[in-house]
């Protein structure tokens, strides 16, 4: 088992289901059809004693009495499932200490499905966040703080570049860039750009998946122009249309806390010059 608990949602299974059928509400898709798509995934199309398809069971049907919209065919069927404790004698298996476990779990599951579940409330569609800007986008701003004064960097100019643009399930569109610092207190401009030194995120890759942008106000940022997409040769091979790459080779950075990192990568490869 994929499992580090015995937890309802302590195993990867079950946390799968719960992001999946959560997304697609607040996607706005109804829930029942939201629930037969993912029955059709896990139970449907597996084999009839695959261990969890009751795990399938129990986290929809939890879900679902938490939102006031349990149906009467899903309740009936976790229950016989909670009823056979199939998936008790699963843990029991790895211990009968994890068994016991399992079944306080299960049985606090079995008292709330059986009780009157919440009034249904209006499910909220979740808009997610689509980056406005395009790829090739250069972009500056003052970096203004106590930490970057104490470094020698406070007045300066970040220069940032798009790269490419990724999403993020049940999130939105974010944007993956390149940065720069211009050491100067003048503001930039795009022929800045070409000139600056790139910072490296992490063991010289410097290509950053920006998350969190969609809380910064963007009004502050200077936009200096659109051109032909800046990288390294050192790059560690990058390719932004690589998908499987970028998962393995871009690094996520919170704009929140972006600058002091930034300033420390710049330190750590250029010196504080």
């Amino acid at each position: 088992m994929g499992a580090w608990g015995t937890g309802l949602y302590s195993d990867d299974f079950a946390l799968d289901v719960k992001s999946e059928f959560l997304g697609a509400i607040n996607s706005g898709k109804p829930y029942r059809e939201a629930f037969e798509e993912l029955k059709k995934t896990y139970v449907d199309n597996a084999y009839n004693d695959d261990p969890d398809i009751p795990v399938f069971w129990f986290v929809c049907a939890d879900i679902l009495w938490k939102k006031g919209r349990l149906d009467e065919d899903i309740k009936q069927t976790a229950l016989e499932y909670l009823e056979s404790e199939t998936d008790i004698a699963r843990w029991a298996e790895e211990s009968p200490s994890l068994g016991r476990k399992r079944k306080v779990v299960l049985e606090k599951l079995k008292l709330k499905l059986q009780s009157p579940q919440p009034e249904a409330k209006p499910i909220r569609v979740k808009k997610l966040y689509k980056c406005p800007w395009n790829i090739g986008d250069v972009y500056a701003f003052q970096i203004l703080d106590e930490y970057a004064e104490e470094k020698g960097f406070h007045g300066t100019y970040v220069i940032f570049q798009v790269a490419a643009m990724w999403e993020i399930p049940d999130s939105g569109v974010y944007p993956i860039v390149r940065f720069m610092l211009t050491k100067s207190h003048e503001i930039p401009t795009l022929n800045d750009f070409s000139v600056c030194r790139l910072i490296p995120a992490f063991d010289n890759v410097y290509a950053t998946q920006l998350i969190g942008i969609n809380y910064v106000n963007t009004k502050k940022f200077i936009f200096l122009g659109n051109c032909e997409v800046k990288s390294k040769d050192d790059d560690y091979g990058i390719h932004l249309d690589n998908k499987m790459d970028m998962i393995k080779k871009v690094s996520m950075c919170n704009f929140k806390f972006m600058i002091p990192q930034l300033i420390k990568d710049y330190i750590w490869e250029y010196g504080n010059r």
